[in-house]
């Protein structure tokens, strides 16, 4: 054979859809490295295939390497949610101008009652715990009982052209684009959906936590403007003195008034966890990006799938 001829089947081969060579193989090594790595960063670290995951290990050494894994897994969820709650105050402005008009309004009525007044007050600081931490129970038995129907709105099969869509300035945004064949079934385990299920959760308990504050500190600014001392005389008979923070006096701010806040901060959580899922405004505001983000991941790691396929790599179930 001439070396002509070798050129022309070289070039035969390579437009047949024959193995491009080394090259392509490294960059989907590459691909999928970066990928992984996106995974974690996002809060999706299950998406990632544990190829750290040891087989055949002895009985005595499997309580170990399981224990070992969950503390790789806590530490990469305890780093994103950090991440989370930074990303999510610099929302906060977004979310305080959205959602505290309505807030405002179910609250105001309360917060000008006397007997509300007198109920917050005679909660000692134990009790005043113990309250708060069964508005935290109600929120999290209602978003554990809620979120699983929300799985039926992701996708369990995706189209080229949505995965293409989603890895747009992604680690995988060239291979998506440049890849013929694209895994369409995202694959998602019991450890994918048990990652997706606990993004939102974590999500929203973030989200509901810092608007929670949010209301808390507007309680406290506003009682401290509107509710004058003559109102707290005629309502406890004397003139409730200022609380004191870590041995520092803040004044116009009485302990009624922080424990009055408090409980409006419990009540508005509570409120909004609900109307956040339930009315169609405030899910579309509040809930809807965090279901476009998982949609968003779902969609990447078919395009990982892919990526990982090329590599030689098979699912290690």
């Amino acid at each position: 054979m001439t070396n002509t001829d070798a050129s022309a089947g070289a070039a035969s081969g390579s437009e047949s859809g024959a193995d491009p060579g080394p090259g392509s193989a490294d960059t989907a090594d590459a691909a999928v490295a970066a990928a992984e790595r996106w995974f974690v960063r996002n809060g999706v670290p299950h998406f990632v295939e544990e190829h750290y995951y040891v087989a055949g290990l002895p009985a005595f050494l499997r309580p170990f390497a399981a224990a070992i894994r969950l503390t790789r897994l806590t530490t990469m969820i305890g780093f994103w949610s950090v991440r989370r709650v930074f990303a999510e105050v610099r929302e906060v402005g977004h979310l305080a101008v959205r959602a505290l008009p309505l807030l405002a309004l179910f609250g105001m009525v309360i917060f000008f009652t006397r007997d509300f007044w007198l109920i917050s007050a005679a909660l000692t600081s134990g009790w005043l715990w113990v309250t708060s931490a069964f508005f935290i129970m109600l929120i999290q038995a209602f978003l554990i009982a809620r979120l699983p129907e929300e799985f039926v709105t992701l996708p369990s099969a995706c189209t080229p052209e949505r995965i293409r869509a989603s890895c747009v300035a992604t680690p995988l945004a060239s291979l998506a684009e440049t890849e013929q064949e694209l895994a369409t079934d995202p694959a998602l385990g019991l450890g994918q959906r048990r990652n997706m299920f606990m993004y939102l959760v974590l999500t929203q308990t973030i989200q509901i936590s810092l608007l929670s504050w949010t209301v808390f500190f507007f309680y406290v600014v506003f009682g401290a403007i509107a509710i004058r001392p003559e109102v707290l005389k005629d309502w406890f008979g004397h003139v409730p003195p200022d609380a004191h923070l870590w041995g520092i006096r803040i004044p116009a701010v009485s302990s009624e008034l922080l424990h009055v806040a408090v409980l409006l901060a419990g009540l508005s959580a509570l409120y909004f966890a609900i109307t956040a899922l339930t009315d169609a405004v405030y899910r579309r505001e509040f809930f809807d990006r965090t279901l476009a983000e998982l949609d968003k991941a779902i969609h990447m790691r078919c395009a990982y799938l892919t990526a990982r396929s090329k590599c030689g790599k098979s699912l290690p179930r």
